[in-house]
């Protein structure tokens, strides 16, 4: 028995507890004091029955905000909040996976000090703290200097305050995605130093100048919500979307229209178009826009078209669409952040201007600050600091910079001059490697804190649960060393972070008016959320530097090729690279995983003789990376592409060693807008080094299946849809037609029988393909509801991976030959009135239920896999390994990455198959709800984790048999369609077919 621990204790705990708690104490005194609170359990928590917190996911420096459930004081899953004004309820993938930072086997879990021979010790927070005193009442205060992510909120005012305090002023924000040419053009054409809010929602007709809008630009979930709201077919009525990229990104998928242009070139297209709507006097543009027509008259479409590779009558025909209906153009993605992309974000803030879209859907007032002021330069400005010898003390907290930094600005080899430095990490990452001293800093589920994503809009942290580790959240740190180095006043006197927040949260309450006690106010913020106030939008002027621009094109090197480097959608900068879950979501359009890759076009993998998988070897004037090559025809050719965020040293076992750091090839001195350069000039050398991708990519194309359906705006507008079904028929031979009509009508009918009436509810899926994306939200959803294990890169190549849904992707020709359509579409188990899997299952394991899922008895499965052979659709997976057993050669879940399972659903063992219930245990919870509460379930009640999360609203859930509810109106749709229809399998699942607007907006 654990020192400490009597005969006569452990007995107390056990009759108390229950011998299951005994054994999770494992007999340790701490372990029994966190247990015996329950002989008189919280308040507000009931067994079995989770409990909501409302707090800010900070998985990227969008801020939505989030809902957390828990249960037994152990957070199990997170959503959207739906109070939130950002993401309305919806989340997207990295913000699913928050739980797997929380609970990563990886954190640090206590303080830790580097010795003499260069390895980390633990040691106490009290030594810690005591050492970095002693050094900041020796340290000038000029010395000082703090290096932070985005923090737009009180956390960035206390260290602004705190430093301050020593007299130093040094409080440098690092964001890798600084979006720094988007606000140096908005300086330039509006002198305004800030992002304003795009109303994607009321534009018409958007198009997006090489910005992954609904990707990872700005907030991707807000966006992605407001362009579904004007894009999304309805009542025969669409927007478009023009897409001008030279790579198809997901965004770009969405798009009516992709032009690929040269690379870097964009700013001619959007200044020859902003021509045209001058000289022809188009759109609403305001009175000063008239002094632009003489800088803009240097840019015809006829001077224009050669240059960037679009027909000057395309250019033309852009313009006058973009004119006639209220537009959007947006730009300034990282994507698109090559060495003139300040010049294209000033030539669309030009074009928007002319169109008179500022004011309208582009709005300056309600700023947003995804970076917090963020700049490439002020980095440098570090690095140089310290190769002077002029910074005694850093502070780092939130930012990677040795990681996210080109290797030619020599970070990692200036900090050995610093004199300490002091790490908040939660993870040994790259920085934090090279400290002095690691105070491990709360997860952002275990602090509070608040965030400031835009003007008017502040996001409150909680606490939704006590730490996992023997960690301290930093503003706590801060202020004890404050106190211990004799600085505290004002504010800095807080006894607590908590204490010095809501001190903050008091003048708030002042500004708004608010008379109620303090107390009542900060309750329902934090029931809330947040505050949030509406914010109007200002006017702006051209300002006097709006029609001069610094250049043309971006220039590639003779004899290279242009790389772009691309943030990841499910890693991003890298900072989620050590989230298992999000290193196995497949890459939407490669269906890549666990790597990086270059993409290339087929046309120029034949004239390198490269073929898919062969090892590349990339080299710039700064660097060199090997990568496999993936090829696919949606990048123009002679052009490369690149995804970010891997290529880490260290970071944990997730992320160590997996793919290359793209940021080794870019150029450490800053663009003429303060960024990095993410297009890049390369040679290319084929080592004829040939290896397997770890991906789950099938067939490219469809194979004539109508899997993914598509039509026309014209043609659904003017009700002449034609369904694969049909078309597939034309081919039929005349004799074999009217047979064929009368069996298909007959089944149709026992459908509509058999499934729109019954006693017992028809439970349904709909997914409309005009709203979906691919962004994946929905996977990782499904993964962290159902307790999905991940399988690794190794087992993904052996076809593996447990994804209870995947998302299909097809190239396919499209109508007007400008480049390939791609199309998406989310497969999951179709829940089959007449399953195929059923009647083959030996054991019954497999079986009908009266609400018509297909149900699953896993204690019931001997894995003879009959049911997956017997599936057309393919949705079923066997479990061939004991995941949660940490005895398997596969475990998933290292202690304490279980405890984000959902209690809900089964871990399953080793041998069973295993597929989509449609959230059952969602649909029973709310059955039991609605019978203790003696009523009927309404529509929309039960939501699918998949459902809940989307953040363009495609899927809808519902009782079929309800002829009101939105599932069964859409599965009446003439748009709808079932995959493999023809099988009669009667499936649950209704897919509406993606419109696409090729004719003006």
């Amino acid at each position: 028995m654990a020192e400490g621990m009597n005969r006569r204790k452990f007995l107390k705990v056990l009759g108390v507890t229950g011998g299951g708690a005994a054994v999770l104490s494992g007999c340790s005194t701490d372990s029994a004091e966190k247990i015996l609170p329950y002989l008189v359990p919280p308040e507000t928590e009931l067994p079995g029955i989770a409990t909501y917190y409302a707090t800010t996911c900070r998985e990227c420096p969008a801020g939505c905000g989030m809902h957390v459930r828990v249960r037994q004081g152990r957070a199990v899953k997170v959503e959207g909040n739906p109070n939130a004004p950002l993401n309305a309820g919806r989340l997207c993938g990295r913000g699913q996976v928050a739980l797997q930072g929380l609970y990563n086997p990886d954190r640090i879990r206590s303080p830790l000090a580097r010795g003499p021979d260069g390895t980390f010790a633990e040691i106490s927070w009290d030594d810690a703290l005591q050492r970095i005193a002693e050094r900041l009442n020796t340290a000038r205060g000029e010395e000082i200097w703090f290096l932070s992510g985005n923090e737009s909120g009180t956390f960035g005012e206390l260290i602004r305050e705190w430093l301050g305090a020593f007299g130093s002023s040094n409080h440098l924000v690092y964001e890798p995605f600084g979006y720094e040419a988007l606000r140096f053009a908005n300086r330039r054409t509006f002198g305004i130093d800030a992002f304003p809010q795009y109303d994607f929602a009321a534009a018409r007709y958007v198009i997006s100048f090489g910005t992954d809008f609904l990707e990872t630009w700005l907030n991707p979930v807000e966006n992605t919500k407001a362009f579904t709201e004007s894009h999304a077919y309805g009542e025969g009525r669409m927007g478009k979307f023009v897409h001008v990229e030279p790579r198809m990104s997901m965004t770009g998928v969405k798009a009516d229209e992709w032009i690929a242009p040269v690379p870097g070139t964009e700013a001619l297209l959007a200044l020859a178009m902003a021509q045209v709507i001058l000289s022809e006097r188009l759109g609403s543009s305001p009175s000063d826009a008239r002094r632009l027509g003489g800088p803009l008259s240097d840019y015809t479409p006829e001077s224009v078209a050669d240059r960037c590779g679009v027909p000057a009558e395309r250019i033309t025909r852009l313009a006058r669409e973009f004119a006639a209906v209220p537009s959007l153009a947006v730009a300034g993605g990282v994507n698109g952040q090559h060495d003139q992309a300040h010049n294209t974000a000033q030539a669309v803030n030009l074009l928007n201007y002319v169109t008179g879209n500022v004011g309208r859907t582009v709005k300056f007032g309600p700023e947003s600050d995804p970076a917090g002021g963020s700049s490439f330069a002020s980095l440098v400005s570090l690095a140089d600091a310290i190769k002077s010898g002029n910074v005694g003390v850093l502070f780092i907290h939130g930012a990677n910079p040795v990681y996210a930094s080109p290797r030619g600005l020599g970070l990692a080899g200036a900090m050995g001059k610093v004199g300490l430095k002091v790490s908040f990490a939660r993870f040994l990452d790259e920085t934090s490697a090279l400290a002095d001293l690691i105070l491990p800093d709360h997860d952002p589920l275990e602090q509070w804190n608040d965030f400031e994503p835009r003007r008017g809009v502040t996001m409150l942290q909680q606490p939704v649960m006590q730490p996992v580790f023997d960690t301290r959240q930093t503003g706590d740190v801060l202020l004890d060393l404050g106190r211990r180095a004799g600085k505290g006043s004002g504010a800095l006197t807080s006894s607590s972070y908590k204490e010095y927040l809501q001190r903050r949260w008091r003048r708030k309450q002042r500004q708004a008016g608010d008379a109620r006690p303090f107390d009542t106010f900060w309750r329902d913020a934090l029931a809330r959320g947040g505050l949030w106030t509406d914010t109007p939008a200002g006017r702006v002027r051209l300002a006097p530097t709006a029609g001069t621009l610094s250049g043309d094109t971006w220039q590639v090197q003779e004899s290279k090729l242009p790389l772009i480097l691309y943030p990841n959608i499910a890693v991003f900068d890298g900072r989620s690279a050590n989230r298992p879950w999000l290193q196995e979501l497949p890459d939407p359009m490669t269906k890549i995983t666990w790597n990086t890759w270059v993409e290339l076009n087929p046309a120029t993998a034949a004239r390198f003789d490269v073929s898919e998988g062969d090892i590349l070897e990339l080299t710039s004037e700064h660097g060199t990376v090997k990568a496999q090559a993936y090829i696919h025809p949606a990048i123009r050719d002679g052009v490369l592409a690149m995804p970010l965020g891997q290529g880490h040293t260290e970071y944990g076992r997730y992320a160590t060693g997996r793919g290359v750091n793209g940021f080794d090839l870019v150029s450490a001195t800053p663009t003429e807008f303060g960024g990095l350069g993410m297009y890049v000039s390369v040679t290319v050398n084929n080592t004829r080094v040939n290896e397997r991708f770890a991906k789950t990519e099938g067939r490219r194309q469809q194979m004539n299946r109508g899997i993914a359906q598509a039509t026309t705006l014209a043609a659904a507008a003017a009700g002449r849809i034609e369904h694969f079904e049909a078309q597939h028929a034309a081919h039929v031979p005349d004799y074999i037609e009217p047979v064929l009509e009368e069996v298909q009508e007959k089944q149709h009918e026992e459908y509509r029988i058999k499934h729109y009436a019954g006693e017992h509810p028809r439970w349904g899926l709909a997914v409309d393909l005009s709203k979906c994306t691919g962004c994946s939200a929905c996977v990782t959803a499904c993964n962290s509801e159902n307790n999905i294990p991940f399988v690794g890169p190794d087992r993904v190549k052996m076809g593996r991976e447990m994804h209870w849904i995947r998302i299909e992707r097809y190239f396919e020709e499209s109508e007007d030959g400008n480049g390939p359509e791609v199309r998406f579409v989310p497969v999951m188990c179709q829940q089959c009135g007449n399953a195929p899997c059923e009647p083959v299952c030996p054991v019954f394991a497999a079986y009908h239920t009266p609400d018509g899922l297909n149900g699953q008895v896993y204690n019931r499965c001997v894995g003879t896999r009959y049911c997956s052979n017997n599936c057309p659709y393919k949705v079923r997976y066997f479990n061939w390994f004991d995941y949660q057993n940490p005895a398997d050669e596969a475990f998933a879940w290292p202690e304490p990455m279980h405890w984000g399972l959902n209690p809900d659903v089964t871990v399953r063992s080793k041998g069973v198959m295993e597929k989509c219930t449609f959230c059952v245990q969602r649909i029973r919870g709310a059955q039991h709800q609605a019978r203790l509460e003696d009523r009927e379930l309404t529509d929309g009640e039960i939501r699918t984790a998949c459902q809940q999360t989307c953040p363009a609203d495609a899927i809808a859930f519902g009782d079929l048999h309800d002829p009101e509810s939105k599932v069964s109106q859409l599965a009446r749709d003439e748009r709808g369609y079932h995959i493999l229809g023809s099988l009669n399998t009667e499936p649950g699942v209704t897919y509406l077919m993606n419109v696409r607007n090729g004719s003006e907006a």
